[in-house]
C-alpha cells in the first residue's frame, strides 16, 4: 500500500508473470523433480513392476530365497547388481534366515546393511511382492525427502548458487546409480543429513543416535563420528558428553557387526581397499584405454566426469581445512576413505566410486565459497550431473530367466542381443528356435508375450514342440511394422521345450558392410508362468 495526499492508495497486485519470475528457482526445483520422477517411472515393466530397478541377475537366480519363486521379477542376462541381495534380505525379514546363506554372495557382508531391507519388509507388510515394490522404490522416496530437506535447510530456491548446490547433491552419478540399482547409498545419505542437521541445531545426542542408524544403512557412515571431534576448549572440557555422542554414533554398527560375525563368521567386500591412490592411478589408465578404443563415448565420459568431480571435491576439502565446521569434518573423513578405496569400487562404468562417498559431495556443496570463482568450482565438483540422464536411461537388458527359474535360450538361428535404452530385441537369420528349460519336477504352463517385426512383408509360423493341444500360429507381418503377440498357454514339462519360428520368405540382407541375412526380429520377450495348480490340470 502507498500513501498520497493524506489518502491511502492500494497498489496493484503483481502480475502472474512477475510473481512466477520471482519464484523462478522454485519452479526449476519442482520441474527437475518432476522430470526425475518421470524418468524413474519409465523403468516400470508391465509384467514385473519396478523390479528392473533392483537388477536381479540370472547368475544368482537358482539361489534366490524360495519366497520369490512365484513373484515376477525382471531378471537381467548377467550377474546383476548388489541390490538383488538386499532385496532378498528384505523379503526374508530375518537376517539370520538359513535361506540367506545360499541366496547371498556374502551373507556376513550384505546383512550389515540391514536398515533399508528392514524398513522395506515393514512397508510391504511381509508380502514378498509388496516388499519388492517397496524396496525398489525406496531410493526414489528417499531422494524426494532429501530434496525437500535440502531446499528447506541449506539450499533454498533463491539464487543460482543454491540451485547448483541442490542439483549437485541430488542428481550426481552417485545418487543416480543408487536409485537405478536400488542400493543403500542414497538412503544412508538422507539419514546422515538428518543426523548432522540435529547436531548443528545442538541436539547432539539425538543427532548421534540418528547418525548411528546411518551405519546400519551403510557401514562406512560410522565415519560421521568425526563430527563429534572436539575442536574448541569448551568441547574438550565437556569430553564425557563428546565421548558419549561418538559412542552413540559408532555403537549400532559395531554391535551389529559383532553379532553378524558370530553368526556368519565375518565377511568383507573383496578388493574394497588398497594403498593410497593406487586404484585412482589404475582408473586413469582405464579411462585412457576407453578413450583410445571408443573415443569420448558413454562409458568414458561417465568415468571422466566422476574422476574430475571427486578429485575437485576431495582436493577442496583437504587443502582448505576448517576444523571448526561439522560438515568439513565429515567430508574430510570420507575424503581419506576415498584415497584408500580399492579397485572393486573404481572398476567399471558407472563405477561405485561416486556413490560410495556421497557425503563428500554434500559436504562440498555446503562449503564451497559463494563467489564467482565458487561458481566455477561448483561446476567442476558437480560435473557428474552431466551423467545423470545417461544413467537414468540405461534401462533393462534382455531377459532370459523368468518365474520359477524357467529360462529361455536362443540356441539356433538367432543373431546377438541388441538394445536401445529400455528396448531389447534379436534378429533371426532364417528359421529359429527358442528353448525353454523348466528346472522344476512338475509341468508348468506358460504364455509368451513379445513383439514381432520385419523389414519386408512376410509370415512367421510358431510351433511349440511337445504340446499337441497348442496348434501352430501363423503371424502376417507388414514391412517396417512391429506388432504385439501372445502365444499360449502351452505346456512346459520338466526339462527342455522348443518353440520353433519358421518363415517361407527369403532373408533380407542388412547392408553391404555387415551382410547379415535377416528375416524377422523378436522384441521384449516375456514368459508368464501359470500357477502350479493350473499346470497340473489335464
Amino acid at each position: 500500500m502507498t500513501y498520497s495526499r493524506g489518502k491511502m492508495e492500494t497498489s496493484a497486485p503483481p502480475s502472474f508473470g512477475r510473481e512466477l519470475w520471482g519464484r523462478r528457482y522454485a519452479v526449476v526445483y519442482l520441474a527437475l523433480l518432476i522430470r526425475f520422477v518421470i524418468e524413474v517411472a519409465r523403468w516400470h515393466d508391465p509384467h514385473t513392476g519396478f523390479s528392473p530397478l533392483i537388477c536381479f541377475g540370472d547368475q544368482f537366480a537358482p539361489r534366490r530365497v524360495a519366497a520369490l519363486s512365484e513373484v515376477p521379477l525382471y531378471t537381467y542376462a548377467h550377474s546383476g547388481y548388489d541390490g538383488q541381495f538386499y532385496a532378498q534380505i528384505a523379503v526374508a525379514g530375518n537376517p539370520f534366515d538359513p535361506a540367506l546363506e545360499t541366496a547371498l554372495d556374502s551373507p556376513g557382508y550384505r546383512t550389515r546393511r540391514i536398515l533399508l531391507p528392514a524398513l522395506a519388509h515393514l512397508a510391504g507388510l511381509g508380502r514378498p511382492a509388496w516388499i519388492i515394490s517397496a524396496y525398489a522404490l525406496a531410493n526414489l522416496v528417499c531422494l524426494l525427502i532429501l530434496a525437500a530437506l535440502l531446499a528447506r535447510w541449506w539450499f533454498p530456491p533463491t539464487d543460482l548458487h543454491n540451485l547448483l548446490r541442490w542439483v549437485g547433491a541430488l542428481f550426481g552419478a552417485g545418487m543416480m546409480v543408487s536409485v537405478t540399482r536400488s542400493l543403500s547409498d542414497g538412503p544412508a545419505l538422507l539419514v546422515i543429513a538428518i543426523g548432522a542437521r540435529l547436531v548443528e541445531r545442538n541436539r547432539r545426542l539425538l543427532g548421534a543416535a540418528i547418525l548411528g542408524a546411518a551405519g546400519l544403512a551403510r557401514e562406512t557412515s560410522v565415519l560421521c563420528a568425526a563430527a563429534f571431534a572436539p575442536t574448541t576448549p569448551t568441547e574438550r572440557r565437556a569430553w564425557p558428553r563428546v565421548a558419549l555422542a561418538g559412542l552413540l554414533c559408532l555403537a549400532p554398527t559395531l554391535l551389529w557387526g559383532a553379532l553378524l560375525a558370530r553368526h556368519y563368521g565375518g565377511g568383507a567386500g573383496s578388493r574394497n581397499f588398497d594403498l593410497p591412490f593406487v586404484s585412482f592411478a589404475k582408473k586413469l589408465s582405464e579411462i585412457y584405454r576407453l578413450c583410445r578404443e571408443g573415443g569420448f563415448d558413454l562409458h568414458a565420459r561417465t568415468e571422466i566426469f566422476s574422476v574430475v568431480a571427486l578429485a575437485t571435491e576431495v582436493g577442496f576439502l583437504l587443502l582448505r581445512p576448517k576444523l571448526d565446521l561439522l560438515w568439513w569434518r565429515i567430508g574430510a573423513a570420507f575424503s581419506v576413505l576415498w584415497i584408500f578405496l580399492g579397485w572393486a569400487v573404481w572398476e567399471g562404468s558407472p563405477s561405485a566410486m561416486a556413490r560410495t562417498v556421497l557425503p563428500i559431495t554434500l559436504a562440498f556443496n555446503l562449503l564451497a565459497p559463494r563467489t564467482r570463482r565458487g561458481l566455477l568450482l561448483l561446476l567442476l565438483g558437480n560435473l557428474t550431473v552431466l551423467s545423470a540422464f545417461d544413467i537414468l536411461q540405461s534401462g533393462p537388458s534382455e531377459q532370459t530367466t523368468f518365474e520359477r527359474g524357467v529360462t529361455a535360450s536362443y540356441r539356433t538361428g538367432w543373431q546377438g542381443s541388441e538394445q536401445r535404452g529400455r528396448h531389447t530385441w534379436r534378429w533371426a537369420s532364417g528359421p529359429a528356435d527358442l528353448t525353454f528349460h523348466n528346472p522344476t519336477s512338475r509341468p508348468l504352463r506358460a504364455t509368451l508375450t513379445f513383439d514381432l517385426a520385419s523389414v519386408t512383408a512376410r509370415s512367421v509360423t510358431l510351433h511349440a514342440g511337445g504340446d499337441a493341444r497348442v496348434g501352430d500360429r501363423s503371424v502376417s507381418l507388414a514391412a517396417q511394422k512391429r506388432i504385439p503377440e501372445h502365444f499360449g498357454p502351452f505346456r512346459l514339462p520338466p526339462g527342455d521345450t522348443i518353440l520353433s519360428f519358421t518363415t517361407a520368405e527369403a532373408p533380407w540382407v542388412e547392408s553391404v558392410s555387415s551382410r547379415r541375412p535377416l528375416t524377422f526380429s523378436i522384441h521384449n520377450l516375456y514368459l508368464e508362468i501359470a500357477p502350479a495348480e493350473a499346470a497340473a490340470t489335464p
